[in-house]
């Protein structure tokens, strides 16, 4: 009755800037600046003699798409200071979207144990939309996580200029 919940593959995204503000700028075009996608995938194990489920085994894949600011090396030290609390912020922020998928599958196996395969594949798409709520959720309560700061602010620029970027489950 195992949940086979594989380590997240984390990956990156190039962002262009030459300094900090453009990089900003280029963060700014993206739909979402960091990005948690998930895939899981569920199947029978083994049978009672009425045919329902006995065991069944889960699957979880995550991969994270983060920014990768390619004029990192050449930008200045408070530059550098405002690049990596923003990617720390997101980082932590893409976690919580990770942790949300874990406990929305973690039982997965047991939902399904007892069930005909037509009401265990229903009880699996319900629980995959309880877990895209979940997530969106997540991101309502924090607002995309700038709540947490996934925004950056390039050093000497006020508020304003600043480029607000956002995660998606």
């Amino acid at each position: 009755m195992p949940v086979l919940t594989y380590e997240p593959t984390w990956t990156t995204y190039e962002v262009q800037g030459r300094t900090l503000e453009e990089a900003a700028r280029h963060i700014e075009q993206q739909a979402e600046a960091g990005r948690t996608h998930w895939v899981t995938r569920w199947h029978v194990m083994e049978r009672h003699e009425d045919h329902t489920i006995k065991r069944a085994e889960v699957e979880v894949w995550l991969e994270i798409t983060m920014p990768h600011w390619s004029g990192y090396d050449s930008a200045t030290p408070a530059e550098k200071a405002e690049w990596d609390r923003f990617v720390q912020a997101l980082h932590d922020h893409e976690q919580g979207h990770i942790d949300v998928v874990r406990e929305y599958t973690e039982n997965a196996d047991t939902m399904l144990e007892g069930l005909n395969d037509h009401d265990a594949a229903e009880a699996w798409k319900n629980n995959e939309a309880a877990l895209k709520q979940a997530s969106d959720h997540y991101d309502t309560g924090n607002d995309h996580g700038r709540n947490a700061g996934t925004t950056i602010t390039a050093p000497g620029a006020d508020d304003s200029e600043g480029s607000e970027s956002e995660s998606e489950e």
